[in-house]
């Protein structure tokens, strides 16, 4: 959950920078498409974290399943 909050917390540090005289200006012309990217980074991790937050509350059962690779 720490990386989820830590992940949200930079995604908004980058879009307050690009928006900044000094951001327009560093990123140029692909400013848009930067802009845009972090909107739907924002928007996945908001959603992971409602849904970590939902799982938490109902004691999500697969949780306690320990993982195993390849299935074994």
């Amino acid at each position: 959950m720490f990386r989820i909050v830590l992940t949200l917390v930079l995604i908004v540090a980058a879009l307050s920078m690009a928006f900044t005289a000094r951001g327009s200006a560093a990123l140029g012309s692909g400013r848009p498409v930067f802009v845009a990217a972090l909107i739907v980074l924002g928007v996945l991790q908001g959603y992971r974290l409602v849904s970590t937050m939902q799982a938490k509350k109902r004691g999500d059962r697969l949780k306690k399943i320990p993982k195993r690779p390849l299935g074994i």
